[in-house]
């Protein structure tokens, strides 16, 4: 294989160094002299000094992020753009076209439909949207309206409350049917402003809570053909962190592909999405969520035998890859684990006594 210099570009990576150093790895097993940019708007971020390149570019939401990207796409000339951020996805897909814009570029953007894209972003939309195409998922209603819920919801006796908005499980509260009230109006208190809203209990949504237990489902489509399933990967939730699974097992994948296929090719899916689904005693899949990026649970599947990064990587740049990237072994648990690297020398941060500290 040529040492032919190719570029990807990964964009708010945050602390999933792991994705730089398996997209690393796809490079060097497909013999590419690869060179990986990451964007951040933080120059002190966990990946902003991991990649090969760092580019510090405007926030999202930044009036100046679009045209940003547009120059550092047209200067370096990537094959992918990839971000793990759900706000920056929704300004790439929706609030501004960004990601037209790049494909037009010939720069492989993966994810979903706008149409989608608005539904991920919306849990009570993306509920509709889910019974719209025959996949089962919780009734769900805004915490304005338990009137609707409470007459539907049988014997439920416990129910979930989150953001409607939300991102990493905001808002969220597990509570018996007397508690519903309160825990609306605990977490309508830490909703976001929203010029269009008038009451906040209309950013809360509030579901039954779904029997059997939890997984997370990567759903993957080719980026050359979007919409056919080319790969379902699951593990049993066993331990949460920060809304984010933190202890897996790999199961069989089986159960969830039937609802796998429908999401894939009603949303138009090109790449991998991240999925929660619950599974009841009679083997019955429910979605409660859907993330349209690399989630927190990828690397459980991953370590198991899994590789998309190396699917990707061949996909782009026109390279036959061995069907075993969408293979892994059921059985295995892994957990992750906390690292520190330094990410700046010389800053002044540290000798500001009137420095605010993030706590996650």
């Amino acid at each position: 294989m040529t040492a032919e210099s190719v570029t990807i570009v990964i964009g708010s990576a945050g602390r999933r160094l792991y994705l730089i150093d398996w997209f690393r790895a796809a490079f060097e097993t497909l013999g590419l002299n690869g060179r990986i940019i990451v964007v951040e708007n933080d120059p002190s971020s966990a990946a902003a000094s991991y990649g090969d390149e760092t580019r510090l570019l405007p926030r999202y939401s930044d009036p100046g992020y679009g045209d940003a990207i547009l120059r550092l796409v047209d200067e370096v000339e990537p094959r992918l753009f990839l971000s793990a951020n759900d706000y920056e996805l929704m300004q790439l897909h929706v609030n501004t076209g960004i990601a037209d814009s790049l494909r037009d570029r010939g720069v492989f953007v993966p994810g979903v439909s706008a149409a989608w894209q608005v539904g991920c972003a919306d849990k009570l939309r993306m509920a509709q949207m889910l019974e719209g195409v025959d996949v089962p998922t919780p009734k769900t209603v805004m915490g304005s309206d338990l009137d609707s819920l409470l007459a539907d919801a049988g014997e439920s006796d416990e129910f979930v409350v989150k953001h409607r908005f939300g991102s990493r499980s905001s808002g969220l509260a597990v509570v018996a049917r007397g508690e519903i009230d309160e825990a609306v109006a605990n977490s309508a208190k830490s909703v976001p402003p929203r010029a269009d809203r008038t009451d906040p209990r209309d950013d809360v949504i509030v579901q039954p809570r779904m029997p059997g237990s939890e997984y997370g489902v990567d759903i993957v489509s080719s980026l050359l053909d979007p919409g056919p399933l080319t790969g379902v990967f699951a593990r049993r939730k066993l331990r949460m962190r920060a809304g984010e699974t933190d202890k897996a097992v790999t199961v069989d994948p089986g159960p969830f592909r039937e609802a796998s296929g429908k999401i894939a090719r009603s949303a138009g899916l090109s790449g991998l999405i991240d999925v929660d689904m619950f599974l009841d005693d009679q083997g019955q899949a429910s979605v409660i969520d859907i993330n349209p990026r690399f989630g927190g649970g990828y690397p459980f599947v991953h370590l198991a035998g899994a590789d998309v990064p190396l699917y990707y990587t061949g996909q782009i740049f026109g390279i036959p890859v061995d069907e075993g990237w969408n293979r892994y072994e059921p059985g295995i648990v892994s957990a992750k684990y906390q690292e520190t690297r330094v990410t700046a020398r010389g800053s002044r941060e540290g000798n500001d006594s009137s420095t605010s500290v993030e706590h996650t």
